[in-house]
């Protein structure tokens, strides 16, 4: 089977389409940017739906990663992503790909007071990131229920994995305890949120890649949910940084909420189940950045 995976040059298309040899399939990487260092055939595409279609003539599946990420003020700096779904789902429409896998994600949802979340729960996203995703699921739905394609949306937890190059909080906390700086909290830690290791994101792709004739929306988590302060007590822990810690403020309000999904269908219908739990994947991901011959505290 020939994959072709759209973003599949980003943060969690790598892991992806290492998951897709490793299951003896053929990937294919689109991509709006050549690259030649690719050891995997990459055709570059602007995703209008005539090139697609032209780059896809070959092509029997698609997991569907690619998106812009805005500074979530406006939802304009996300209509790209929504014209680029539509496109994507003509082209497989026009060649007869009915195997798609999209990723969502867990942003979807907001309402704590009702977690562990299902599909049956009513998304309630707080920023147009969220927003967008939802309406690529539903543009999925459309061509699911109308046009026979299988779309699989995945709303994946908060991903995280080695060598993620921005400063978010937890790649931020993993170059600090491997160079052992203090990892800082600037607020009192008590949401809880859900992480999924990118290695079991793709391991659940897989899965899903492997029903073929399927189609709906699943939540793709790992079951396990960590404040801030857990995070970084695990990453000081796995990283030899013990105790290096500081909490600037207890007192202060965190500005984020709890999530955590129930993916019990995934595992129902695709057999999926996660491989690590949070310790594991950061003792991985430690050994891996020692083999880097530079880790820098920023991007």
């Amino acid at each position: 089977m020939k994959v072709a995976v759209t973003g599949g040059m980003g943060f969690l298309g790598q892991y992806v389409v290492e998951s897709i040899k490793k299951q003896n399939y053929i990937p294919l990487i689109l991509s709006r940017k050549p690259d030649s260092s690719s050891n995997v055939e990459l055709r570059p595409t602007d995703y209008s739906k005539d090139d697609l279609v032209k780059n896809l003539f070959d092509v029997d599946a698609i997991v569907h990663l690619a998106a812009k990420r805005g500074s979530q003020g406006k939802i304009s700096e996300f209509h790209d992503n929504e014209i680029l779904t539509q496109n994507l789902y003509e082209a497989c429409f026009e060649l007869g790909i009915h195997n798609i896998v999209y990723a969502s994600t867990i942003s979807v949802y907001s309402n704590d007071n009702k977690i562990p979340w299902t599909e049956e729960n009513i998304p309630s996203p707080t920023l147009m990131y969220g927003i967008s995703k939802l309406t690529n699921e539903y543009i999925g739905n459309i061509y699911s229920n109308k046009k026979g394609l299988r779309v699989k949306n995945l709303r994946l937890a908060h991903l995280y994995g080695f060598n993620e190059k921005n400063n978010y909080m937890i790649n931020r906390f993993f170059r600090q305890a491997f160079h052992q700086e203090k990892l800082t909290l600037h607020a009192k830690s008590v949401a809880k949120r859900e992480f999924l290791y990118a290695k079991d994101a793709a391991k659940a792709i897989i899965c899903a890649l492997n029903r073929s004739n399927t189609f709906g929306t699943f939540n793709i988590g790992s079951g396990e949910a960590l404040t801030n302060y857990e995070v970084a007590v695990e990453i000081n822990k796995a990283f030899k940084n013990v105790n290096n810690l500081v909490v600037k403020d207890s007192n202060a309000d965190e500005g984020i909420y709890s999530s955590l999904m129930d993916s019990s269908l995934a595992r129902e219908v695709f057999s999926f189940s996660p491989d690590y739990t949070f310790s594991k994947a950061v003792s991985e991901i430690y050994t891996f950045m020692r083999g880097l011959d530079d880790v820098p505290l920023w991007y």
